[in-house]
């Protein structure tokens, strides 16, 4: 999925990689593979990518396992805030979410994994379907509100349920910004829960 080009220099090859790929030089990430120097010649290799790139590799990623396993899938990503996001409609969404979201945190590990494999870098991203991510990240922050508040109210520390991780710090966001408040994560794996603490 990456793109390789060749250069005298390493503006040469970069020069190439962005009029090849109609972008900027900003649009590019890129590394130096190699450097040859000879007595005559020097030779510069770059391996590149782009932000569109990680969306095309990722909707056709999640279309294919997707089909494979019979469910008709549109899907369509966009970039906001260095995060690439991707929402999926499909043929049985409720399938795909699973019990509070369990087959889809399933599916955005695997989806991440093949995305920092395919690009060797850790890259931000987030699967959605139907936009129950964006529905359910809305219900957490209105329960942070009212967790706060009662942390705030009576000064006791109040200890929340296990919850995954994206969840958790979207409460950690809400809570962080209350004043008076401070949130610690405590636990392993699906284990690991969040207690909130008034502070003077």
């Amino acid at each position: 999925m990456m793109k390789k080009y060749v250069g005298k220099t390493e503006d040469e090859a970069l020069v190439l990689a962005c009029q090849d790929l109609g972008v900027t030089l900003e649009q590019l990430n890129y590394e130096i593979v190699s450097q040859t120097k000879t007595l005559f010649s020097k030779k510069v290799e770059i391996s590149c990518y782009t932000t569109q790139m990680i969306q095309e590799f990722m909707e056709s990623y999640i279309t294919k396992i997707l089909k494979d396993m019979d469910f008709e899938v549109e899907t369509v990503s966009y970039l906001q805030d260095g995060r690439i996001y991707c929402n999926i409609n499909s043929s049985n969404n409720s399938i795909l979410i699973g019990k509070n979201g369990v087959i889809l945190r399933a599916i955005n590990l695997i989806v991440k994994n093949a995305v920092n494999n395919t690009f060797k870098k850790r890259i931000e991203i987030s699967v959605d379907i139907n936009g129950y991510k964006e529905d359910r990240y809305k219900k957490v922050a209105s329960m942070a509100k009212r967790f706060g508040k009662q942390v705030w109210r009576t000064k006791a520390e109040l200890k929340l349920d296990p919850m995954p991780a994206d969840e958790r710090k979207v409460m950690h966001q809400v809570i962080s910004e209350m004043g008076h408040l401070k949130t610690k994560s405590v636990g392993e794996g699906k284990n690991r829960y969040m207690t909130i603490m008034y502070v003077d």
